[in-house]
């Protein structure tokens, strides 16, 4: 059994503040077994995560990127090459499984965060983020709960955290194998169940305020 945080961002997010190695640090602290480092429209993130995972035991790294297509994001998880932004949904999917790589609708229903499925929901996704730990009322993730099932889509939990005390609040926990093939084709059995719970709000607004006093 595989405990992984699928979306996680990085410094190379421009909007987030934990640098590969803290990010995983902290991971092994709380006992998960790998990790993907989901950055806005880039892999860099994940290369030097990839490299610096060699340093440490029992994690595992899966390359990964958030691509913003020109209707909302989507996790591209498993890949090796990076998908240019601004591309059509349709087209980001296909290059995805064209790298035999997952494609995964992060906060499908949340339209200030470029939630996909508020503009598009005919798509051939491999799973839905039913469990984002960003969303502090839950009503988003309720809705994409509901859709994953009407549709019968494999379902993630992940904390999409933009900095390091975050990683962890939600998480996956998949009937696989320590290895990242199989935990792509359990993740497309739909072998996967979300769990965890929202990211505090006081730490939230602790980081909120961070950002703003570095911009002062």
């Amino acid at each position: 059994m595989i405990i992984i945080d699928p979306h996680i961002h990085s410094i190379y997010s421009g909007d987030a503040t934990g640098t590969p190695n803290q990010i995983l640090k902290k991971a092994i602290s709380i006992g998960l077994n790998a990790i993907a480092i989901a950055d806005h429209d880039t892999i860099q993130g994940s290369k030097i995560a990839e490299k610096e995972a060699k340093n440490f035991k029992n994690i595992i790294v899966i390359p990964a990127m958030e691509i913003s297509t020109s209707k909302g994001h989507i996790v591209a998880l498993g890949i090796q090459d990076e998908i240019k932004k601004g591309v059509t949904p349709h087209e980001a999917i296909d290059k995805i499984h064209e790298q035999a790589a997952v494609a995964i609708i992060p906060h499908p229903f949340v339209r200030y965060r470029e939630g996909l499925f508020v503009k598009i929901q005919n798509l051939n996704a491999d799973a839905i983020e039913t469990l984002n730990s960003r969303y502090i009322f839950g009503y988003s993730n309720w809705r994409a709960e509901k859709f994953a099932k009407k549709k019968n889509l494999p379902m993630i939990g992940s904390s999409d955290a933009h900095f390091v005390a975050a990683i962890g609040s939600c998480f996956t926990q998949i009937d696989s194998e320590p290895d990242t093939d199989d935990i792509l084709n359990a993740i497309k059995k739909g072998k996967t169940k979300p769990m965890g719970c929202r990211t505090p709000l006081s730490l939230i607004l602790k980081e909120v305020i961070k950002k703003k006093i570095k911009k002062i």
